[in-house]
């Protein structure tokens, strides 16, 4: 009959294969069978796959794709909210503050004549806001934009504090250098201690009693009751130290400015300003 016929053929036709089935795929059909490796070169933190590929009896594809994670790099660190802050770019005006740590903590800490160690700590914030009272600025004790304005002004020439509200520090070394020059020309003493006559350690000793604050009786001594700063930290009024070869100190005088400073030297030699000789020397602040 017809359909019976019909029914037959095509029963015949889908359980033989056929000549197109036989042929093993070759060219671009092979290439999407092929397992992909992973080049050396691979981007970084890109995540492995492997694409398994089955084929099913009837024509259809089984697919899985299993993705691993990507390796933690070595080179990469999590910087804190603190240093990032402490790290942004001057010319950005950051908000720094009590805490912060890096590159830019230390600009602005030698801006204020500070060792700079890049942490924003308590000396930071108190020498900031005699800065920042200095020129008009609100004294936050934080950096903000007028802040940076004065404070990159300030560093490019030299000068730490400006004209309004001058910290005391400052009257203090300028009433230093008063009471210092007022003693030109009195006579040295070995052990002196008043205008009758002086030794380095008395002359320095008197001198910062006048302008209001005390020092101990030697040299060696008023070396531990200051702070030791650098020469470029250095401001006329602070105290000059001179040490030996191997570190001890044996003479005391009063910074100048200019590489000169105030001192009583030795007998036969009257108080006098002078140049400083050596580049042995150590500078102090009270």
């Amino acid at each position: 009959m017809p359909v019976t016929a019909r029914r037959t053929s095509l029963s015949r036709a889908v359980s033989q294969p056929t000549e197109a089935s036989t042929v093993r795929p070759i060219g671009r059909t092979v290439a999407k069978h092929r397992k992909t490796t992973t080049k050396s070169g691979a981007p970084r933190g890109a995540a492995a796959a492997v694409l398994s590929v089955g084929l099913a009896v009837g024509g259809g594809a089984a697919i899985s794709v299993t993705t691993s994670p990507a390796p933690a790099s070595a080179a990469t660190t999590t910087l804190t909210p603190a240093q990032i802050r402490g790290n942004a770019p001057i010319n950005s005006h950051p908000y720094l503050r009590f805490g912060d740590k890096g590159k830019t903590v230390s600009y602005v800490q030698r801006a204020l004549h500070l060792g700079p160690d890049g942490y924003f700590g308590t000396s930071t914030v108190r020498v900031l806001i005699k800065f920042q009272r200095s020129w008009g600025v609100r004294a936050t004790g934080y950096t903000d934009p007028k802040t940076w304005g004065r404070l990159t002004w300030a560093a490019k020439r030299g000068i730490l504090y400006g004209p309004y509200g001058k910290p005391a520090a400052t009257t203090f070394r300028a009433r230093v250098l008063r009471e210092a020059a007022k003693l030109k020309g009195r006579p040295y003493r070995y052990g002196g201690t008043t205008p009758r006559g002086f030794d380095c350690s008395g002359y320095t000793g008197y001198v910062y009693k006048k302008a209001g604050k005390k020092l101990p009786r030697t040299s060696r001594a008023q070396y531990s009751a200051t702070k030791h700063i650098s020469r470029r930290s250095a401001k006329p009024g602070d105290l000059v130290f001179f040490k030996s070869s191997g570190g001890r100190v044996y003479h005391v005088g009063i910074y100048a400015g200019g590489n000169m400073l105030w001192h009583a030297s030795r007998p036969g030699r009257p108080v006098a300003k002078a140049k400083i000789w050596t580049s042995k020397v150590a500078f102090g602040r009270v």
